[in-house]
């Protein structure tokens, strides 16, 4: 895969192994998340969203046969909230507000199928069903992944190299040595300098 950001086109290496040339990619898929040579996530939040949404038909199924809100909402919790959520500090950070809006929907629909007639709007569903916004679990999963970054000496490597070891029960905050100056929003929205923030400001 050849990444290139640039608006003009530029003619990608041809790279071979031997007398064999490599196959040239627009994206593909790692570990479960798509990437693609722009280094966007519109192709990831679509195959996520399509996913969810043949789920969604699961529990529209489980609500015409007369199940329970409580059942329906555990269904929600256990097969759809972890396809929006999978690998999720990775990525969220990065998402446009087209994109976080993308994956907002589904979860509105849901909401819609679990509550039926009684569903009046996304605030009150999310208030009736004592749940959070997706980009509110996506916030928090990457404040916990990078918690947990922060205080393991094997994964360390992935903050900034001159970061002071954290300090526990101490009067001093842990902070982490500012990322320098982003030139670009897509690497200052990036999972990295995101989470340095994200702990510089606890």
């Amino acid at each position: 895969m050849h990444f290139c950001t640039s608006t003009q086109a530029v003619a990608p290496p041809q790279l071979s192994l031997g007398p064999h040339p490599l196959q040239l990619v627009q994206s593909t898929k790692i570990l479960g998340i798509t990437l693609d040579n722009q280094l966007n996530w519109n192709q990831h939040v679509t195959s996520i969203v399509r996913t969810a949404s043949y789920k969604l038909y699961m529990l529209s199924r489980l609500k015409s046969l007369g199940t329970p809100t409580s059942e329906l909402q555990e269904v929600y919790k256990t097969f759809i909230i972890p396809t929006l959520m999978y690998a999720s500090p990775a990525w969220s950070s990065s998402l446009t507000l087209t994109q976080r809006q993308k994956l907002e929907r589904v979860q509105k629909r849901a909401y819609r199928i679990i509550l039926g007639l009684v569903y009046s709007g996304y605030d009150h569903a999310l208030t009736t069903l004592t749940l959070s916004r997706v980009s509110q679990r996506h916030g928090e999963a990457l404040k916990k992944f990078g918690e947990n970054l922060f205080s393991h000496p094997r994964h360390r490597h992935f903050l900034p190299p001159d970061a002071p070891p954290p300090r526990h029960k101490t009067r001093h905050r842990n902070m982490l040595v500012p990322i320098k100056v982003p030139r670009t929003a897509r690497y200052k929205n990036s999972a990295i300098p995101s989470i340095v923030h994200i702990i510089n400001s606890m």
